[in-house]
């Protein structure tokens, strides 16, 4: 990435530019969704026969490829035609491409430096899911609407081959999405030194997207849980519980607890109590850069739930601790129209935001 005029904003610089032709693609789809099955095999088959990309697939996901028929996509110019299928022996020149497709298997294959760019088949919940993939390093990521929200997915399926080809091609825009690095410690019960030191319980660091969430869960009483900023005491929610997300999700769980809604490019963590037992506590903006920890108080009365974007999902007592910080594997999508034009596009018509079906009429003139 080159900067130029440090007056233009970072977000107005980012563009898409190869150093070698992309050559392999992963297509990730939408769980449980059959209209979406047929429109992820039209996508693998074109980037096979038109654009001559290696194509991989999830393991489960290309188990539903097996069920293809040649007959199940269209064979119209908007998709290019599929050219380099004959019409003399399609089923059997059809099966042929569908055993070209690569299957990922997750937690086996590491494919992160070999996957140029990611395609994304469904809502903003695909796109979560795609970033869980990734725990380092993430590959440019192309979001087609094809969920129930689609307020992070802003490029329509029916236009794809012309926006695959601006993706090949390195036309595009990208917006980096900032990603929380975070770790839950186990800070010793035992008596003995070897009990008493700190230990990770989640095997490695969590990169996330939208949120960590704290919570009573299960439990009946109030959550207090202490809150320090780079080490220092800030203060104790006593509610049912905390949020703390990234400008990402901003939009999700934060937005319906009250917190303001952030441009993705701002770098900040946003600190939100979950119905707090306090009139005065607004939610927070703090720097990217703070190191933010979560534990619950010497006084709090029960333990409580936690997760890292709706995943991991555990007990948090009072023996753990939170650590959560600036991710150094920021989430690269590619923009539509632009970075801040993607985003208010999908306040104003996704989110529906300062919306109102009438409106006001001017008055009358005499």
């Amino acid at each position: 990435m080159m900067l130029g005029d440090t007056k233009v904003p970072l977000y107005k610089q980012l563009h898409l530019s190869w150093t070698r032709p992309p050559s392999n693609c992963l297509v990730i789809k939408k769980y449980h969704d059959s209209a979406v099955l047929k429109k992820f095999k039209m996508m693998c088959i074109w980037l096979i026969t038109v654009r001559g990309l290696d194509v991989y697939v999830e393991e489960k996901d290309f188990e539903e490829l097996q069920t293809i028929k040649a007959g199940d996509l269209p064979r119209s110019s908007s998709y290019d035609n599929f050219q380099s299928i004959s019409t003399k022996n399609l089923d059997t020149e059809f099966v042929g491409l569908i055993e070209k497709i690569k299957v990922w298997k997750i937690g086996k294959d590491m494919l992160n430096d070999k996957i140029d760019f990611i395609a994304c088949l469904g809502g903003d919940g695909t796109l979560l899911y795609a970033s869980s993939l990734f725990q380092r390093s993430v590959p440019p990521i192309i979001a087609f609407s094809l969920g129930s929200l689609g307020f992070l997915t802003p490029f329509d399926f029916k236009e794809f081959p012309t926006i695959l080809n601006k993706v090949l091609k390195g036309t595009l825009g990208f917006t980096l999405r900032n990603r929380l690095e975070s770790t839950l410690w186990n800070k010793g019960t035992g008596e003995s030194d070897e009990d008493n030191e700190d230990h990770i319980i989640v095997p490695e660091s969590i990169q996330v997207l939208n949120e960590v969430v704290i919570h009573r869960g299960i439990y009946s009483g109030v959550c207090m849980i202490d809150i320090y900023c780079d080490d220092f005491f800030v203060t104790t929610v006593i509610g049912d519980g905390v949020i703390v997300a990234t400008p990402t999700g901003s939009t999700a769980y934060a937005a319906a607890t009250g917190a303001s809604i952030v441009a993705p490019s701002v770098p900040c963590s946003i600190i939100t109590p979950i119905c707090p037992h306090s009139l005065s506590f607004r939610p927070i903006m703090v720097p990217l850069n703070c190191i933010l920890k979560c534990k619950l108080n010497n006084d709090a009365r029960g333990d409580a739930l936690i997760s890292f974007d709706g995943r991991h999902r555990q007990d948090f007592t009072k023996n753990h601790v939170v650590e959560m910080s600036a991710s150094e594997y920021p989430l690269p999508c590619i923009d539509k129209e632009g970075s801040m034009q993607d985003w208010f596009n999908g306040l104003q018509n996704t989110l529906q935001w300062n919306g109102r079906s009438v409106a006001q009429k001017p008055l009358d003139k005499k």
